[in-house]
Formats: structure tokens, C-alpha cells, sequence
């Protein structure tokens, strides 16, 4: 197998492997976790959260949301700010930044719902509302978060085959003047 064959099939096979786990992933709190929960009970949906999403989750998921958005939109301004901005690498690219940040407006949605765990404390009603309205919110927020992972993917991979592109000296302009001064 020839070289650029093998790193084409190597990034295809990496590249659904991606796919899969983002999409498990993103939707796993949605069709598993919370269906789950909801067979169980919102106390017991209100027990975990306030040890899981209220203990650890506190750092660790503000961090991974809104790293992870300004990590997208970073890469977008780069990318715009570039020398080069192909059509083929700016939709996904450009998607994946505007759908970060549909991301981040659900979580504005999703996130004082399971704050207020702490502070409704065990009544029935109040928690089986907090559990719907979550699992609202974040239903419509795993969604976006599946189409904004899937989107970065793309990019990835448009961003990736400018690497196999054949550059011509037109292509290259630094390339063409280095050739003329030496």
C-alpha cells in the first residue's frame, strides 16, 4: 500500500471512530442516562446529580463547554485571519464555532435547572419539574452538541486534505520566492 494510501484509509478509520464517539458521547446523558433516571425517579435523578453534576461536574464540565468553545472559535479567527480561507474548510468550520456557541446558550437553559438542585431540596413536585425541564434542555442541547462535534470532524478533515493537496508553485507563493532568492 502506498503511503498516501495507507494515511488516507488511517484517517478515514480515525475519523469514523470520531463519529462514533462523539455522537455516543454527546447523546449518551439523553437516550441512556436519562431514561434511565426517569424509570428510577427524579429523587434518585437528584441524589446523583447533586453528588455527580453539583461535585466534580462543577470544574470539570465548565471548563470542558466553554474551553472547548473559545478552543473553536480560536480556531475559526485563525483560520479567518489565514492567508488562505477555502469554502471546503470554512462551512464546517465556521458551523462548528456557531453551533459551540447554540451549545453554550442551551447550557444557559440546562444549567440553572440543575443548579437549583441544592436549593428545592426534596420536594417531589419540585424535582420531577427540574427533572423535565432538564431533560428538555438538555435533550435540545445534546442535539446541537452531536451536529457541533460532527461539524468540528468535518473541518478536521477538510483542514487534513489541504495537507494532501500537490502544491503547485502558484499555490505557494513563499515557496516560489524563497526558489528566486537563493
Amino acid at each position: 500500500m502506498k503511503t498516501r494510501t495507507a494515511l488516507a484509509v488511517a484517517l478515514c478509520l480515525i475519523v469514523v471512530e470520531q463519529l462514533l464517539g462523539t455522537v455516543v458521547d454527546t447523546l449518551n446523558r439523553t437516550l441512556v442516562e436519562m431514561p434511565a433516571w426517569q424509570h428510577l425517579g427524579a429523587q434518585a435523578w437528584a441524589t446523583f446529580s447533586r453528588s455527580a453534576d453539583l461535585g466534580n461536574g462543577t470544574i470539570l464540565y465548565p471548563l470542558a463547554g466553554i474551553g472547548g468553545t473559545l478552543l473553536i472559535l480560536a480556531a475559526a479567527i485563525t483560520f479567518r485571519l489565514g492567508p488562505r480561507r477555502p469554502w471546503f474548510v470554512a462551512i464546517p468550520l465556521y458551523g462548528s464555532a456557531l453551533l459551540a456557541i447554540c451549545v453554550i446558550l442551551t447550557t444557559t437553559q440546562a444549567a440553572p435547572i440543575m443548579l437549583s438542585l441544592h436549593r428545592i431540596g426534596d420536594d417531589p413536585r419540585a424535582l420531577q419539574q427540574a427533572f423535565e425541564g432538564f431533560y428538555r434542555w438538555d435533550s435540545i442541547r445534546a442535539v446541537i452538541g452531536t451536529l457541533e462535534g460532527c461539524a468540528e470532524i468535518w473541518a478536521l478533515v477538510a483542514l487534513s486534505s489541504l495537507a494532501f493537496e500537490k502544491k503547485t508553485p502558484s499555490q505557494e507563493p513563499e515557496t516560489v520566492a524563497a526558489s528566486v532568492n537563493s
